[in-house]
């Protein structure tokens, strides 16, 4: 489950009921990507995701990664066991990936979604399950603006994007880094997609753009897209 930016505001329950498929999941919270901004912000983003879930009556956990020794602890590692719902906030991308790639908590991450947890990020959240820059070198893209590591290999996220159109040539920028050979999905602000790396629909107000093969299309609330793995 990616959004665009609006974590742990009303509209999302909706999103995230639909993403864990009508469970009652235990929820852990990271909002490393905003450590950079300070100890206040961490814990503002904390008790907003503590505050949305218990409205929603799922039980939360904030784990307190803010640094790669964090990260390397395996008794906050050990808090991803039994997770249904993994959900990262928003903030810096650069920060949450070089953190996070690697570490224990990784391993632990990548062990919940095995076991059948949900990925959920916003903003900065959402654009670490991109490509990451191995794959990114396999496939010639040059990704100076994406810290992904590697969720999803064969796509890259854009969040904010209709944000982003405020600003003359920046989404032709974004877009035009990324090779034929690769997806890339532009998500705009309060919208999500939820998906399995290859099927997904969208949710909330806005829309999700799609570029492939220099082809673009936006899809809408209700409507499902693909990015196929080319074989």
């Amino acid at each position: 489950m990616l959004l665009g930016s609006g974590e742990f505001e009303p509209w999302t329950e909706e999103v995230e009921r639909a993403a864990v498929g009508g469970a009652d999941p235990r929820v852990v919270v990271l909002p490393t990507a905003s450590a950079p901004e300070g100890d206040a912000v961490f814990e503002r983003w904390g008790r907003m995701g503590l505050e949305h879930y218990a409205a929603m009556g799922w039980p939360a956990t904030v784990l307190p990664v803010k640094t790669r020794e964090d990260a390397e602890r395996e008794d906050l590692a050990s808090e991803l066991q039994g997770a249904g719902l993994v959900f990262f906030s928003g903030g810096n991308p650069k920060h949450l990936g070089t953190t996070i790639e690697g570490t224990a908590l990784w391993a632990a991450l990548l062990g919940a979604l095995d076991a059948g947890a949900v990925f959920a990020g916003c903003s900065a959240g959402a654009m670490v399950a991109s490509q990451s820059r191995v794959q990114a070198r396999e496939r010639r893209t040059r990704t100076s603006w994406t810290f992904g590591l590697g969720l999803v290999p064969h796509v890259s996220f854009g969040v904010h994007w209709d944000r982003m159109s405020k600003i003359p040539g920046l989404r032709w920028w974004v877009t035009s880094r990324i090779p034929d050979a690769s997806w890339f999905v532009g998500i705009d602000e309060r919208t999500a997609i939820v998906g399995d790396g290859e099927r997904w629909v969208v949710h909330g107000s806005g829309g999700a753009m799609v570029v492939h093969e220099g082809e673009r299309r936006t899809y809408r609330a209700g409507e499902r897209f693909e990015t196929a793995v080319e074989v």
